[in-house]
């Protein structure tokens, strides 16, 4: 991931709320998994636990590197039925490390052959799900595959799923469609893609749109976890309720099974935001948390000639306020 430095900083992560959508979309943030190992801990924490998910899952998820690691340029989930006869498999999430409000957000994946049992998905959280709890955090799912619909219509490996879920005077709210594909996914790489923005979140695979939902007026459905920070969720579960299955011998699928990412990317829709401490602040000259005088002086003690006049107007644009 590459981070931004001071001196020369563009000054798009500023601005991003005032200024159109670009003709070509300004890349911010890119996990490219060229590492080989643990996915980036200063992004990425395993969720782990075997507790069911809310979902009657069936899989342990673990941090081992026999489910969970990157190589080859990709991240690999692989779903596992062990020598005991327990499922395990991966999810990492980026709670408090990377969110966004708003943006493009782009992944590339190939799902495993899904049969019966096998649920990828590729989807966020709102921010404050620890305190405030599902559905009333908000939670956007941008990949699903596996539901119990696919399976009974010999669609397992083709449909594909978008869907929204809030809270709504304390109840649950949701909102999604399928797409089903004229081939199967489990062949090859696929571009799954999320615009998001004050007015729409839109969802597609390979340029094919699969879902949208107005979000322009959040009073009038009680959606205002669409305009807050999420974060995003990378997992593939075994069974639960989406699949239909919720007994160990439901499952057909052949294991071990490689759920793939080759990369996620966030990109300036116009509006977006990013925070959490993954992301460089790149007005903070002198590193110390807050935009205050030291960074004044910093870019002034930085000036070579011709000045450089966009770091002057970085700072004074984030005077007094403090990085993630």
């Amino acid at each position: 991931m590459k981070q931004a430095t001071c001196i020369g900083v563009t000054i798009c992560l500023i601005f991003l709320m005032c200024t159109s959508a670009p003709a070509d979309p300004t890349l911010l943030w890119s996990d490219e998994f060229d590492g080989s190992g643990e996915p980036d801990p200063a992004v990425w924490t395993h969720d782990l636990g075997n507790w069911g998910w809310g979902n009657w899952e069936l899989q342990n998820y673990t941090n081992s590197l026999d489910n969970v690691k990157t190589e080859n340029g990709h991240l690999t989930i692989t779903a596992r039925l062990e020598n005991d006869g327990s499922f395990t498999s991966g999810r990492i999430q980026s709670q408090d490390k990377l969110m966004f409000q708003y943006g493009t957000v782009e992944a590339r994946i190939r799902i495993p052959d899904l049969a019966s049992g096998l649920w990828p998905a590729f989807w966020t959280l709102g921010r404050d799900f620890s305190s405030a709890g599902w559905p009333h955090c908000g939670e956007i799912d941008i990949l699903e595959m596996g539901a119990a619909d696919a399976i009974a219509n010999d669609e397992i490996n083709r449909r594909v799923y978008s869907t929204a879920h809030w809270g709504i005077d304390g109840n649950y709210a949701g909102y999604g469609l399928h797409l089903t594909m004229e081939t199967d996914l489990n062949d090859d790489f696929h571009v799954w893609r999320m615009e998001w923005t004050p007015d729409f979140i839109r969802t597609f695979v390979d340029e094919q749109p699969i879902w949208v939902i107005d979000i322009s007026d959040p009073d009038s459905f009680s959606g205002h976890e669409f305009h807050a920070p999420h974060f995003l969720i990378i997992n593939l579960a075994v069974g639960g309720t989406f699949t239909g299955i919720m007994e160990p011998e439901g499952i057909t699928a052949t294991l071990p099974a490689q759920y793939l990412v080759d990369y996620v990317r966030i990109y300036d829709n116009g509006y977006t935001m990013l925070d959490g401490t993954a992301i460089e602040c790149p007005a903070d000259c002198n590193d110390d948390g807050v935009i205050n005088v030291g960074d004044l002086l910093a870019v002034i003690g930085g000036w070579s000639d011709p000045y450089d006049v966009d770091d002057l107007l970085l700072v004074i644009s984030e005077w007094g306020s403090t990085c993630p």
